[in-house]
């Protein structure tokens, strides 16, 4: 037990050693908020880094927003290992007071409301950024695994203040989506599901005022408000007065007002913009898919050549792009050797296996001519731990054999695991020994329906695991699995071809 967070930020100023869960030193309050406060705090069990602790008001702290308040740090905790555009959640806990606080990536920047305030967007600047934010929300919409099945995730409080801007030396503006604390979950067991009304009015969805339960569809409404501001420092719908009866009734009767014409707009976005403002969740884009297919178009005509760092942040290329001018890294043996890989690219977040062969290899597994069979082995004990196998046939050569482990206690195991749910499909990069700079071969293989459901079961099993790390005894059992189906995998594979 830890000591109640009152008592640590009245030690502030005295020099205290005293530690939050033993590990966590506060450093400084930095900013409050409806739920509770955020400080500024350094990681003593990782070299002092610096973390961002949120605290629930103690004000605030019936089991009702006790469990809201879990509930938004194990969201955030979940989608943030998936999506670089999530703010990462790390740690969860109580203090002596029984006072929850969840840990979290600290950022440096400011929100995008600060932002808006100041001047509207250049286009170049709001595709870039909504192209992030798109990002993130495909993410939360594709879910997160509960009860073995995915469950998508409705943000209900998209809004200015609730997209953050990190400051990044590469990168310029980095979007950041906050705040789950009135996610609603869709699954099975309906007492997650919250079906009273949260929010902020001026966003909201006209089903979102009405309380009933939502779709993606309702997140793109905000969107489509909030793409509306970026644009003209206004909303498109006013209310008579600041109430939920006079917003409930803008929603619902009121017309969005049409995008300024001085902005000379390209006619898909603007028709996009008032397509996301629909009052019928039928009419409009039905996913954050659909957006992202005219942002990425709009981007590639109109994005400037030469954007400062501190005026817009560079535009994502296409995952074809970042393969092809990618070399094999650095850091990684130029070996026969296989290791997982994720690529964020325009069109989302990829996972791939990279590995090199001989030249004459590589020339024998072209794509055309190729046929390749993924199989998942899973082990539960001592470690979860996952044999990734994929085997590269040609009846005209000998077969390949490309076992990979994923480690689904580690962040990257965790990661590709989720991306291969969410994204159904995978590539395999194939490199010449001796030639780095470039693959020479690309693979695209398809999850079948069984194999994702096999993935969510492993990934499910892993997540009530408890116990010493043991990675490598669970290593030594697969491996002795999968010399014991070798035989049996490649003569079904030749059958079958």
């Amino acid at each position: 037990m830890f000591k109640p967070i009152s008592d640590l930020v009245k030690s502030l100023h005295k020099d205290s050693e005293e530690l939050l869960a033993n590990r966590y030193k506060i450093a400084g309050i930095l900013g409050k908020g409806a739920m509770g406060q955020v400080y500024k705090a350094f990681d003593t069990n990782n070299n002092d880094s610096i973390v961002a602790i949120k605290f629930l008001s103690q004000a605030l702290l019936d089991q009702k927003m006790r469990d809201r308040f879990q509930k938004e740090a194990r969201i955030s905790a979940l989608l943030g290992e998936q999506s670089n555009h999530i703010v990462r959640v790390k740690d969860y806990g109580v203090d002596d007071s029984q006072v929850p606080f969840y840990v979290m990536e600290y950022l440096e920047g400011y929100d995008l409301d600060q932002l808006v305030k100041k001047q509207a967007l250049s286009l170049p600047k709001f595709l870039s950024l909504t192209h992030q934010i798109c990002l993130g929300l495909q993410c939360a919409h594709n879910g997160i695994l509960i009860n073995n099945e995915l469950a998508p995730i409705i943000h209900r409080d998209i809004k200015p203040s609730n997209i953050f801007l990190a400051k990044d030396e590469k990168m310029g503006h980095f979007v950041k989506i906050l705040d789950f604390g009135i996610a609603q979950i869709h699954n099975p067991d309906q007492s997650l599901t919250q079906k009273t009304f949260m929010g902020t009015p001026e966003y909201c969805s006209p089903e979102q005022m009405a309380e009933e339960d939502l779709k993606a569809t309702s997140d793109i409404y905000s969107l489509g408000v909030l793409m509306y501001q970026m644009l003209t420092q206004d909303t498109p719908i006013k209310a008579e007065a600041h109430n939920f009866q006079s917003w409930y009734k803008a929603h619902n009767e009121f017309p969005p007002k049409k995008l300024p014409s001085y902005l000379e707009l390209p006619k898909d976005l603007d028709n996009l913009i008032m397509g996301c403002l629909q009052k019928s969740p039928t009419r409009r884009p039905q996913s954050i898919r659909e957006i992202l297919k005219v942002i990425i178009a709009l981007q590639k005509k109109y994005s400037e050549q030469n954007v400062s760092q501190n005026s817009s942040s560079p535009s994502l290329s296409s995952i074809d792009t970042i393969y092809n001018h990618t070399p094999w890294p650095k850091d990684k043996p130029q070996k026969k050797i296989v290791f997982p890989n994720l690529t964020e690219a325009k069109e989302g977040t990829f996972s791939s296996l990279w590995t090199m062969l001989e030249p004459a290899e590589v020339q024998h597994f072209q794509a055309k001519s190729t046929f390749c069979f993924g199989h998942f082995m899973f082990q539960a004990n001592p470690h979860p731990m996952i044999l990734w196998v994929n085997l590269l046939y040609n009846r005209n050569y000998e077969p390949k054999w490309l076992p990979c482990y994923l480690d689904l206690k580690t962040d990257i195991g965790y990661q590709i695991s989720h991306n291969l749910i969410g994204q159904k499909k995978y590539h395999i990069l194939l490199f010449e020994l001796g030639n780095p700079s470039s693959y020479q071969q690309k693979l695209t293989i398809n999850l079948s329906s069984e194999k994702i459901k096999q993935l969510q079961s492993f990934v499910f099993k892993a997540s009530s695991w408890h116990g010493s790390k043991q990675p490598e005894g669970s290593k030594i059992i697969l491996k002795k699995q999968f010399e014991s189906v070798k035989k049996t995998i490649l003569a079904a594979v030749a059958r079958a071809k």
